[in-house]
């Protein structure tokens, strides 16, 4: 419901400051419209003439009219960044990450979200059960693109049966009336063995080709599995024969999408060759991702690291906490999940090469984002410090704002192991 929203900033030099609007007081509405959540409010200040409605923190009514730019912002934070609450997930899916943590950890973990304005802002992925028609409507109102949306199955009957809820079934009617609006949308797939893989796979890569130009990208990603998979259906981590014959199946896709609309529109997750035997199945180079739009789904992730990372370019690139030379800097040691080991070996041929298996979460978890401190320490503490390690270089994605998934920061780390912490990809 639409409310009044409490200013918690004011950015220096803005049109709120120059207006003498401060934090503390609340937005009451803007051209005599209440304002439900920030694309309101963003699609209302999207103009040259507005006029506000102000209660300022003594009670008093101001009316503001202000002339600007079509795209010039007011400056104005608010005590929540959607300006309202974030939509929870309804969906009950025998794969989400969520629900095979152990317990005990930080609460904001536990939280699973499935909020179409965080897609649009922040590039999270929604299934998109959670709309109304009304939700819709206003979407493709307010051109919220890019999208980014989570598919699984273009089948109706089964996507509802992996999401466990009735209300996905509606994914394609959404998806076209946004395909109308002009909106971009970027896809994942998260493939389970079994469940919506070989045929279905097919399927529901062609079903999202139906959608071009609107169609952007694509992932396909490997079901990850914990050992903390209580009361959740089986599933089984894919072989490498099985990761060899998806990443076939996607390249003939591949080929078809270039031919037919000039984009790759559908990429494998690193991991898939990872687990392929990268050998025979090479990582793809840099000018294959068109863009790397899918890189926080570890699209990508390895190609951009290997072309624009040199060792012998660091100096004066990355705080090396006053290591003067590349010869302090060859005497890091260097962390890596199993996943990336050969390739980390090969980038770093005169570093010592520490590889961290994943015990917190299980050792079927081998991606170097899902590393935390309590592996690193127990693992590696010693050995650094018997190599005579100036340092440690570790992958920046162990840490979610700024804390491992462990609830470690970095400067913790570095005191736990009583050496410095660079990153470097």
């Amino acid at each position: 419901m639409p409310k009044n929203h409490v200013i918690t900033m004011v950015s220096p030099n803005s049109i709120a400051e120059e207006l003498e609007i401060f934090a503390g007081d609340k937005l009451i509405s803007i051209n005599n419209k209440k304002i439900v959540d920030v694309l309101d409010y963003r699609f209302m200040i999207n103009t040259d003439f507005l006029t506000l409605e102000i209660e300022k923190s003594n009670g008093e009514i101001w009316q503001l009219e202000i002339e600007k730019d079509d795209d010039e912002d007011l400056g104005l934070t608010f005590k929540s960044g959607l300006m309202d609450t974030v939509k929870r997930c309804a969906n009950n899916c025998p794969f989400c990450f969520v629900e095979q943590l152990p317990k005990g950890m930080r609460q904001a973990l536990y939280f699973k979200d499935d909020d179409i304005r965080l897609s649009f802002l922040h590039g999270n992925y929604v299934t998109l059960s959670n709309l109304s028609q009304a939700e819709v409507k206003r979407i493709a109102k307010y051109h919220l693109s890019p999208l980014h949306i989570s598919v699984h199955a273009a089948a109706a009957n089964l996507r509802c049966q992996i999401l466990g809820n009735k209300k996905a079934s509606y994914l394609f009617d959404y998806l076209e009336i946004f395909r109308r609006a002009g909106i971009t949308m970027h896809f994942q797939i998260v493939l389970c063995k079994g469940l919506n893989d070989g045929k279905i796979l097919d399927e529901t890569i062609q079903s999202l080709l139906q959608l071009q130009p609107n169609a952007a990208s694509l992932s396909v990603v490997p079901v990850g599995l914990t050992k903390f998979r209580q009361n959740l259906p089986f599933l089984q981590p894919f072989s490498r024969e099985e990761s060899q014959a998806v990443i076939k199946q996607v390249q003939k896709w591949q080929s078809h999408a270039m031919e037919k609309y000039g984009t790759a529109f559908v990429f494998c997750a690193d991991e898939w060759y990872i687990k392929a035997g990268f050998e025979k199945f090479p990582m793809p180079k840099y000018e294959h991702y068109e863009g790397f739009p899918q890189l926080e789904n570890g699209v990508g992730m390895w190609a951009m690291f290997d072309c624009e990372f040199n060792l012998q370019n660091l100096e004066g690139s990355v705080d090396f906490a006053n290591l003067s030379n590349l010869e302090d800097v060859k005497k890091f040691g260097v962390v890596t999940g199993e996943a990336a080991a050969l390739l980390i070996k090969k980038k770093f041929p005169n570093n010592k090469i520490y590889v961290v298996k994943n015990q917190f979460f299980g050792e079927t978890i081998t991606v170097s984002g899902l590393l935390t401190a309590t592996d690193v320490i127990s693992q590696v503490k010693e050995k650094v410090h018997k190599d005579n390690c100036k340092g440690l270089f570790l992958p920046t994605n162990m840490f979610r704002e700024n804390v491992t998934l462990d609830d470690v920061t970095k400067s913790e780390l570095e005191e736990k192991l009583g050496l410095p912490i660079c990153f470097l990809w």
